[in-house]
């Protein structure tokens, strides 16, 4: 696994960590975000997901943005690596448009992993993801929310599903 991506997902697993501490972090803004849509499209019908988090980190000269959805039975997260950045443009909150994939057989340092969660019980069952892609096609820095859509191809068991999110708030921690 190349070294970005080892530091991308040790990052995004120490979010939880990271916001506690942070003392002008405000979850109610991501949930408070009234335009935003979050859809999951399976077998021609399109599911309304409701928002758990969004969060920008960055590390070094990468910057890393998780979004979080969910629905009764299913989880939905986008977790995407920025690698183009250095010095200033690191502290922007913007990501460049177009689009991040990551595969299995492939391992882009731009990636865009999506992962899907299924309920199982009281927990959720996390699916091997095989392809993703995340793709930016919006970024409105000023109000610190993104458009774009996502498309996953999980492993045992074989599913195709893809969605579109729409003016999603995310929380910038700097």
């Amino acid at each position: 696994m190349p070294r970005d991506l080892l530091k991308f997902f040790t990052a995004i697993g120490c979010t939880g960590l990271l916001l506690s501490g942070w003392s002008d972090y405000n979850p109610n803004a991501v949930l408070d975000c009234e335009q935003a849509a979050f859809n999951l499209a399976n077998n021609g019908t399109f599911n309304s997901l409701k928002l758990l988090s969004a969060n920008m980190l960055r590390n070094e000269n990468v910057k890393l943005l998780s979004v979080e959805a969910y629905q009764d039975s299913i989880r939905v997260i986008l977790n995407l690596s920025d690698t183009r950045y250095s010095g200033n443009t690191l502290r922007n909150d913007s990501l460049h448009t177009g689009d991040y994939i990551f595969s299995l057989r492939n391992q882009y340092p731009d990636a865009g992993k999506v992962v899907i969660g299924v309920k199982n019980g009281k927990d959720y069952t996390f699916l091997s993801t095989d392809t993703s892609s995340i793709t930016i096609r919006e970024m409105d820095v000023a109000n610190r929310n993104l458009s774009g859509s996502y498309y996953v191809e999980t492993v045992n068991p074989v599913m195709k599903l893809s969605g579109v999110f729409s003016k999603v708030c995310f929380q910038s921690i700097q």
